[in-house]
């Protein structure tokens, strides 16, 4: 990935072990993330193909050096290389210069992501990643199949504040639910070892309970644990809808 590029990549295999990219570097890490959103993107076309639903649309970014600046309507700032934190932004679309239009974003600061592979490892990123794209999902299923938001609801419709629904924890432990899903199907595939997974909870731990702005409450370190490990055991996406899904009644 060159420096400032943006894409939505193809499904590929993940290199969880070596040999692969050099992710002591920040190109190397980002090569690595690009490989990992390629088989996360596979992961659930394949399911969303099986569902009879059109598949996810989506691009990823990652800001290299202090040259390279994304602008988000999620975000007061541009985005960074260092900007303190991961997201996803349903608001923003991207087009290629052969004309494929993306919907949705995924931002991922390269030096914050080798702060946190510091802690806990490649795979743990690839995880943070799987989350990110988890919200992605969330978008897409309740467009597609008329879901209501997570969000906070009373008599019937979402709360607002400052003219926006309110979120819900839920929300975030949706997304950690899909990333386990794919985390298990990544197991399946041989793309990484099962010591590996570990890797993944003390990530989200890590991850606990940081907001990007104000009312986004993500959730307990036990919480984000659960979550993860509902997804990951079960490997079905369905499973994790009628847990946290809080917004729909399920048979």
């Amino acid at each position: 990935m060159s420096s400032g590029h943006s894409e939505r990549a193809r499904s590929a295999p993940v290199a969880a072990e070596p040999p692969g990219p050099d992710t002591d570097s920040p190109q190397g890490l980002a090569t690595y993330l690009g490989e990992a959103f390629s088989s996360i993107d596979g992961y659930w076309q394949d399911y969303f193909r099986a569902h009879r639903l059109e598949g996810p649309s989506v691009f990823y970014a990652i800001p290299l050096s202090s040259e390279d600046s994304f602008t988000s309507r999620c975000a007061e700032q541009p985005v960074t290389h260092d900007t303190p934190t991961f997201f996803y932004c349903a608001a923003d679309g991207y087009t290629t210069r052969e004309g494929d239009t993306f919907s949705g974003g995924i931002y991922f600061p390269v030096t914050t992501a080798m702060g946190l592979r510091r802690e806990t490892g490649d795979f743990a990123l690839a995880t943070v990643m799987a989350h990110e794209f988890g919200h992605e999902v969330q978008q897409e299923l309740m467009e597609q199949l008329h879901l209501r938001d997570i969000v906070q609801m009373k008599d019937g419709a979402p709360v607002l504040e400052n003219g926006r629904p309110v979120k819900v924890k839920e929300s975030e432990l949706l997304a950690d639910c899909y990333s386990g899903n794919w985390s298990k199907y990544a197991h399946r595939q041989g793309l990484v070892a099962t010591a590996n997974l570990a890797e993944a909870v003390v990530a989200l731990r890590l991850a606990a309970d940081k907001e990007f702005g104000v009312g986004d409450p993500h959730g307990s370190k036990d919480e984000r644990t659960a979550a993860f490990t509902l997804g990951y055991t079960s490997g079905d996406p369905l499973r994790c809808a009628h847990r946290y899904w809080v917004t729909e009644t399920w048979e």
